[in-house]
């Protein structure tokens, strides 16, 4: 467990995700991603997940682009096999 009781989350490339409520405009559902690469303790920072947080590049189906995001605000459906 880290910090505030959250559960730490390894991704893998190949992860199905979806996006938090933290990220999620109000006017619509969230978006649905597959994890498409991943730069290991990329962010410096406090976070629930510690000291570093990966960057994560998620490709959106609904929009068909990539974004890169902290690890921090997606939540992972899917893992990969």
């Amino acid at each position: 467990m880290g910090a505030a009781g959250k559960k730490i989350v390894s991704f893998n490339i190949g992860d199905i995700v979806i996006e938090t409520e933290y990220i999620k405009p109000p006017d619509r559902m969230s978006w649905i991603g597959v994890v498409v690469y991943i730069e290991k303790d990329c962010f410096e920072l406090f976070s629930y997940l510690g000291q570093y947080e990966d960057l994560l590049g998620i490709y959106w189906f609904q929009s068909g682009t990539i974004e890169d995001l902290p690890a921090s605000v997606i939540e992972i459906l899917q893992k990969a096999t």
